[in-house]
């Protein structure tokens, strides 16, 4: 009886964590290049049941039974981890200069220990202790030193692994940022037109290797390679729209819903259990 407990119990604790991500991802359903994460629940290892049969022979000699298999026992589930979703999120134009949106769908997935990845692109911004993180969060604005600042107020870096840095006093109408990440100022005027920086775009062939910062950004054990210059084909820049997250705000609601059904189930299958061992406390009860 107790093992249906634990499994009733564990049912629980792994659907309260699916609702956690659930909720995390709808609350993020508006928060520009925002990644969904995915719960996986897995169940504990399988159990053999097997029970011995009476004792046969005669007399004074006693030989024992054979085992007979019962069957396999589960006991309960588990969430094991979250899985980032890393499938690009819709494009939406909004013609502030200062909105960028990768678009990378056209990379090839590769072989990652037997099985196909597609890898994906990102922006390296610098974080407040000095390292680096990577976000798909191409909502940026110029902070009053002139260096190009994520919404979160990380600093966008270039493939040199600085920050980007407008030291002239130009607007950001003044900008044009290409495909390939270069940012030319004055484009409509020839004899002002210079490029005054490039946009440093990172390439995680395993994206799932990263690991959440917080704050809609990754950070990795190993720094990510740079992609310079449009060497890397498949991959460009849109200015003036914004990717948006890649959560279904409806599919994620019916997805909570489920949720909270089969976690009432569980609290169901547990009060069952309380009840039954009501039942025997009372029954097995000696009274004085």
């Amino acid at each position: 009886m107790l093992r249906g407990i634990y499994s009733a119990a564990s049912g629980m604790f792994s659907l309260e964590r699916k609702q956690e991500a659930l909720a995390d991802n709808l609350a993020n359903a508006q928060t520009p290049g925002y990644k969904k994460d995915d719960t996986t629940l897995r169940a504990f290892p399988k159990l053999l049941l097997e029970r011995i049969n009476d004792f046969e022979g005669s007399g004074q000699i006693n030989i024992p039974g054979q085992n007979v298999q019962i069957g396999e026992l589960v006991n309960g589930v588990y969430a094991q981890e979250r899985i980032p979703s890393f499938t690009q999120g819709a494009l939406v134009q909004t013609d502030n200069p200062l909105d960028v949106a990768i678009n990378d769908q056209e990379i090839p997935a590769q072989d990652v220990n037997g099985r196909q990845v597609k890898p994906s692109a990102f922006f390296a911004v610098q974080l407040a202790d000095g390292t680096v993180g990577y976000t798909r969060n191409g909502k940026w604005d110029l902070d009053s030193n002139g260096y190009l600042v994520t919404s979160e107020g990380y600093r966008v870096l270039g493939p040199n692994q600085q920050p980007i840095q407008l030291t002239d006093s130009m607007s950001k109408g003044d900008l044009l940022i290409d495909q390939k990440g270069q940012i030319v100022a004055y484009p409509n005027d020839p004899t002002r037109t210079r490029v005054v920086g490039e946009i440093g775009i990172a390439v995680a062939n395993n994206p799932y290797e990263l690991q959440r910062a917080g704050s809609n950004v990754y950070t990795a054990d190993n720094p990510l390679g740079f992609v310079q210059g449009g060497a890397n084909p498949n991959v460009s820049l849109q200015q003036g729209f914004i990717e948006q997250s890649n959560v279904d705000s409806g599919q994620t609601m019916t997805d909570m819903m489920v949720a909270v059904r089969g976690y009432e189930a569980n609290q169901k299958v547990l009060n069952v259990y309380d009840q039954s061992l009501q039942q025997l406390y009372s029954v097995g009860k000696i009274n004085g």
